[in-house]
């Protein structure tokens, strides 16, 4: 299984936004997770297409907004 991990200090809970930079025109569904509780996000890939993706990260801890993204590459049929 395709997966992205990240380590957070305390448990999250986070909205997951994909964005294709291989393709713009195509977005893949927000996606709803929460951390385990040493901080420890896995968030599945396996459904989503090959290619270059931007990935959103947007939490909130003790009242303040916070937000990560990352760049990274599917391997698979890539998208045109």
């Amino acid at each position: 299984m395709k997966t992205l991990t990240f380590c957070f200090d305390h448990p999250v809970a986070v909205k997951v936004f994909f964005n294709c930079v291989s393709n713009p025109e195509i977005k893949h569904e927000i996606k709803f997770l929460r951390s385990n509780e040493d901080g420890s996000l896995v968030i599945p890939v396996e459904d989503i297409p090959g290619g270059s993706w931007k990935v959103l990260l947007e939490w909130n801890y003790e009242g303040r907004d916070f937000c990560m993204e990352r760049n990274i590459k599917i391997p698979g049929a890539i998208l045109s």
